[in-house]
């Protein structure tokens, strides 16, 4: 029998009842300052923080948790309106969210958005409430060990079909030579959540959702500090000191423009397709999980042949295409096995499943550095495959390849 193998072990903990708890360093900022985050939770590891006005998202972070206590930093924006912003706290275990107001002053610029009302005061009552505090103390280094999420939105009715969540296998896989595949949990019939882990850094991922027909689903992915906006904030009455005010404020402005260049730096990836090639494609390394593949084929070793189809044809064994309704299926086989011919293989390029199989026949198969072939079965999510057959270019990043329709090439930094 089999040994069936499971890539993805997703560990689903019981829901907290109660919400983190956190404060902040101060209960006004200006724009372009730090605040100061602090985080007590009784299990997560990793808590996410997030300041929204009724707009959208303003400025977000991930918070690392040890013996239930963590504190971080989100940069404020320089160009945020003045006025109340919604500070909320969660981690991935927790059933409610935490909320703070907190009140953000920009005397320096003027916008439509600004909801404030200031009235002279002798930003004492400056002395008493603070100056702006500096971070020099070196960040630590750590790691995300919960595994970071992430969430993307599909488009469940396409082509005129409407389908459900338990009808949509949604999958992130991350660009290059190794195999890193997350199956996707459905949430509600267009929202998908992954629970990564392992992965750090600036990387190229594929995000892609197909029907159990076989049809590519358009998805995209969901800010990862997006929550429910508030309705509408408190108008703020800020009772200020002029010239302490504006002092502060042209001082943080300084300063701001002093660390920009190690800002861009460090700025969390680019979310544009035209610059996935910024991310570093995973090296090569022919083992899923500590298993080597049934069978490798190094094609310098072979004839060159123009299309995978042709090289499947002439020198692969234990490969065989077959249709079901319509729909090319690729099967693998051990070299002594027979074919199992209700359980099709999971295809890979690059790490990125394959769903339009006839696409990946006509590819450039000179552009094909190593062809694996992995024979156990293999459970992704609900769903079941008999092996694996992984193709792997040459440059690790889907050189001419074009990804598969409605899904999503981006580059994502992962959190340190």
């Amino acid at each position: 029998m089999n040994r069936i193998i499971s890539l993805i072990a997703t560990i689903l903990l019981a829901h907290n009842t109660f919400a983190a708890e956190f404060r902040t360093d101060r209960t006004w900022y200006l724009a372009g300052e730090q605040m100061t985050v602090s985080v007590t939770d009784q299990d997560a590891l990793i808590a996410y923080a997030e300041l929204c006005d009724t707009q959208g998202l303003a400025a977000g972070t991930t918070i690392s948790i040890h013996n239930h206590k963590g504190t971080g930093t989100i940069e404020l924006p320089a160009n945020l309106h003045s006025g109340y912003y919604a500070l909320s706290v969660y981690t991935r275990h927790s059933a409610q969210v935490s909320n703070q107001l907190v009140a953000i002053i920009n005397p320096l610029h003027k916008s439509k958005d600004d909801d404030i009302e200031w009235l002279s005061s002798d930003s004492s009552w400056v002395e008493a409430n603070g100056t702006a505090k500096l971070i020099n103390k070196k960040g630590t280094d750590t790691r995300e060990t919960e595994g970071h999420i992430i969430r993307a939105r599909i488009n469940n009715t396409y082509n005129g079909r409407t389908f459900n969540g338990e009808q949509i296998r949604p999958s992130l896989s991350i660009v290059g030579k190794q195999i890193h595949y997350f199956e996707g949990k459905m949430e509600n019939d267009s929202t998908a959540v992954f629970y990564t882990y392992g992965i750090h850094g600036k990387q190229p991922l594929v995000l892609s959702a197909a029907s159990l027909t076989g049809m590519s689903l358009p998805i995209e992915m969901i800010s990862p500090f997006v929550t429910l906006l508030p309705k509408e904030l408190p108008h703020l009455v800020f009772h200020y000191k002029r010239s302490e005010v504006e002092e502060r404020s042209l001082a943080m402005q300084r300063h701001q423009i002093a660390i920009a260049p190690a800002k861009r730096e460090l700025q969390l990836g680019d979310y544009s397709d035209e610059t996935a090639e910024d991310g570093v494609p995973m090296d090569y390394d022919p083992t899923v999980f500590g298993n080597q593949p049934d069978m490798t084929y190094n094609l310098d070793e072979y004839r060159q042949f123009l299309t995978i189809k042709e090289v499947l044809i002439e020198y692969v064994q234990c490969v065989r295409s077959k249709k079901s309704n319509g729909v090319t299926q690729l099967f693998v086989r051990k070299e002594d096995d027979r074919y199992n011919n209700y359980w099709p293989a999971t295809v890979l390029i690059d790490g990125m499943p394959v769903i339009d199989i006839d696409r990946l026949l006509k590819y450039d198969a000179r552009r094909i550095h190593y062809i694996n072939i992995y024979g156990d079965m293999y459970t992704f999510g609900n769903g079941i495959n008999n092996g694996i057959l992984s193709f792997i270019t040459r440059s690790g990043r889907l050189t001419n390849y074009p990804t598969e329709p409605n899904t999503q090439y981006l580059v994502y930094e992962f959190p340190q």
